[in-house]
């Protein structure tokens, strides 16, 4: 699965909101392999995408919409869609890939106080010499094949697969459909980096899809997805969990997209350069993913610039507007540092600190 454009609008707060993720130029060199669809080498798409952005700016949000849409495509649930509007009038387009040489497009009109969804479908051919933006001029209106009974939709475009790791997102483990041998591998290596304390975690005999972890006379659970006696864990240990049971996963070879939000903030940086090396490693070809993150060390990464994208929230007309700015969209020279740029706030997500630093003459009178 990847995701090529995403436009929003009165979606979970977002308002004319677009991101792309694909590139024009081949690069000479790159420690990111294939990042082009698998027998399409001029179909390029970004594979590896680090998000930044201050506090608010959607980067949880965006996750959110793109696993309703998804679970829109494989369920053809339209509540799925009317729960991610939050205008009277919301609106969506997707661009994506999933099975096959076929681009697809889905269109959504939402209204919010009718309790309506309107969807449109689009797909071209993907050919040999083709790229995105060819493609995209070459789109054909489908809609038709999927109206009626049954969901036509995913019949069309194959069973979208996804896994997204951040609680706020996903209200459970994913730990079904995972091999048990490469959780347990990954989840040992993790934990025992988080906290030397845990001293085993075995798979318990007898009970369905349920771990324990034991710590000096205790024991910790998972059992079907939920993580029991929580508590007991730092909060740096507990989000390793998830993000030990989300690394395992990326070994499934299923074509699969994936969405990491802010697991880290418990975590120490080097760790979380350490994972997010392993989770370059184990991405396959035609899969996508999407890291969110507020540790600048990212910044420091051998990363080809178009992976950097950052979220820009601005007050315009007494309204929020949030743009994604892609690093190569401003730095054009191979000398041209990315972490330079954000120091020196070129992309202008810095937070402003104007009202923290008003604490120095007195309250602030007004926000």
């Amino acid at each position: 699965m990847i995701v090529l454009n995403l436009d929003l609008k009165g979606v979970y707060g977002f308002d004319d909101f677009s991101i792309n993720f694909t590139y024009p130029k081949k690069l000479v060199k790159s420690i990111i392999g294939d990042e082009h669809l698998e027998g399409r080498e001029r179909f390029r798409y970004k594979k590896i995408n680090i998000l930044m952005g201050s506090n608010a700016t959607g980067k949880t949000s965006l996750g959110r919409a793109l696993l309703k849409i998804f679970n829109y495509i494989n369920t053809g649930n339209e509540a799925l869609l009317l729960e991610m509007a939050t205008e009277n009038q919301a609106f969506f387009r997707i661009d994506f890939v999933n099975e096959g040489f076929t681009l697809h497009r889905l269109c959504g009109s939402i209204s919010k106080t009718e309790g309506t969804v309107d969807i449109h479908y689009y797909a071209s051919d993907i050919g040999e010499l083709d790229f995105y933006e060819r493609c995209v001029e070459n789109l054909e209106d489908r809609t038709n094949e999927i109206e009626g009974k049954g969901n036509k939709l995913k019949k069309l475009v194959g069973e979208i697969h996804s896994r997204f790791a951040y609680p706020e997102i996903a209200s459970s483990l994913q730990t079904a459909g995972t091999d048990t041998e490469e959780l347990l591998k990954t989840l040992r290596a993790v934990l025992a980096t988080l906290d030397p304390t845990l001293t085993d975690i075995d798979k318990l005999k007898g009970a369905k899809d349920t771990f324990i972890i034991r710590r000096r006379g205790t024991d910790i659970l998972i059992q079907e997805g939920k993580l029991l006696n929580r508590e007991v864990l730092s909060s740096g240990t507990a989000e390793g969990i998830d993000v030990a049971v989300f690394l395992a996963a990326m070994m499934s070879k299923s074509r699969m997209f994936y969405y990491c939000d802010e697991h880290f903030s418990f975590i120490h940086s080097e760790i979380e350069k350490a994972i997010f090396g392993l989770m370059m490693e184990r991405i396959q070809e035609d899969e996508q993913l999407i890291f969110t993150t507020h540790n600048m060390d990212m910044l420091d990464l051998n990363l080809p610039k178009h992976s950097y994208t950052f979220l820009k929230k601005e007050v315009m007309d007494n309204s929020c507007k949030v743009t994604a700015i892609s690093a190569s969209s401003l730095l054009k020279k191979n000398t041209d540092s990315v972490r330079g740029a954000m120091d020196n706030d070129m992309f202008g997500t810095l937070p402003d600190l104007s009202m923290l630093n008003a604490l120095d003459r007195g309250w602030p009178d007004e926000l």
